[in-house]
């Protein structure tokens, strides 16, 4: 077998997603007993209360399928967001559903606009479905440049995504500028903005991604539980699209392609207003320690409305090593010089800003 041949050629580019290193890949390497898992962007704290119970509650019922549709789920989507049923879709996480509006939206002729760095499945999807991709600069402050993506729409341009909070710096556009740049764009393209990390923001003058939906023009708002609602391990995200793109994307959607554990426990956590203000409030402290550690040392970094805070470095790979060695796994990109670093739990944070001090404080 030529497998060389056997394959459809586009995939040869397409690099697999590379997760961050986990606990026990560094055992040999780490120093110190303690290690802290601060490279994917998961909550330092287990689901919320009501999600433990609601899944313990769906255990004795894992040899039925789940709801196929995630009637209950979507539905208290619903009512909690005030958006119909119909526009909404739920995924195995935010990011199957990128992949969905991929395959039933792109071309050979179509390509995808977004700013770099960013979440990389922007890029592996539209070269998946055999399209292309442009990449513009972030800006100074670490979030989009919405004038700069408008600017470069071309006939050929078929889905914008924006970040917000963006993925790795943790920068967010403004109310006004996202306002700004819905007016006017071109019929043939829609805009999916990813707010997967909307939940941590408390920047007053931050974009609210749903204000904007109405169900009609071509505009879609994804939107997850792996973060703050800690359900990263069972994976259920969400996005609210008109009828039309929902009803496409369910034709690729895979059967029962969310769990019935992740449904119940999704349900569960949505309405715990209470607990969400407090894991807002802890991830907003953890984070302000971080970046007052960065500024008293010196170190570039940007004002995060996220989980993590991008903080640039010289020769990256060997602070990440030197992290490595004292317990603290963060994240590198390829050819960039800085790292994501994660929000730990109140001794994760610490064990952090201890490590980054041992390496930078003169």
């Amino acid at each position: 077998m030529q497998w060389e041949k056997f394959f459809r050629q586009n995939l040869e580019a397409v690099q697999p997603y590379q997760p961050g290193l986990r606990e026990e890949q560094i055992k040999q390497i780490a120093k110190v007993a303690t290690i802290h898992k601060l490279s994917s962007n998961e909550s330092p704290l287990p689901p919320f209360p009501a999600a433990l119970a609601a899944m313990a509650e769906q255990l004795v019922n894992l040899n039925e399928y789940p709801d196929g549709s995630a009637y209950g789920l979507i539905h208290l989507l619903s009512s909690h967001y005030g958006v119909a049923p119909e526009q909404i879709i739920c995924g195995n996480g935010s990011n199957e559903i990128i992949d969905q509006i991929a395959q039933t939206c792109l071309g050979p002729e179509d390509e995808v606009l977004y700013c770099a760095p960013s979440f990389v499945v922007y890029q592996s999807s539209a070269m998946i479905a055999g399209a292309g991709y442009r990449e513009l600069p972030i800006r100074a402050d670490g979030s989009y440049d919405l004038a700069a993506l408008k600017a470069a729409i071309t006939p050929q341009t078929k889905i914008v995504y924006i970040c917000t909070p963006n993925n790795p710096t943790g920068g967010v556009v403004k109310q006004t500028e996202l306002a700004e740049f819905l007016n006017g764009l071109p019929e043939q393209l829609l805009v999916v903005v990813d707010a997967a990390y909307e939940e941590f923001v408390d920047d007053p003058e931050a974009a609210h991604p749903l204000d904007f939906y109405d169900g009609i023009r071509p505009y879609a708002v994804l939107r997850t539980f792996s973060k703050m609602y800690s359900l990263a391990g069972i994976r259920v995200g969400y996005g609210f699209a008109p009828q039309p793109v929902v009803e496409r994307v369910n034709k690729v959607r895979a059967p029962f392609n969310v769990n019935s554990v992740a449904q119940a426990a999704a349900q569960a956590s949505l309405g715990d207003t209470q607990e969400l203000a407090f894991r807002r409030a802890l991830n907003a402290a953890g984070r302000e320690r971080l970046s007052s550690c960065f500024a008293e040392l010196n170190l570039k970094h940007f004002a995060s409305q996220a989980n993590f805070v991008w903080v640039e470095v010289e020769d990256a790979m060997t602070v990440f090593n030197e992290l490595l060695a004292r317990g603290i796994i963060v994240r590198t990109f390829g050819g960039v010089q800085g790292l994501r670093v994660g929000v730990g739990d109140e001794q994760g944070v610490s064990d952090t800003i201890r490590a980054f001090q041992d390496l930078f404080a003169y």
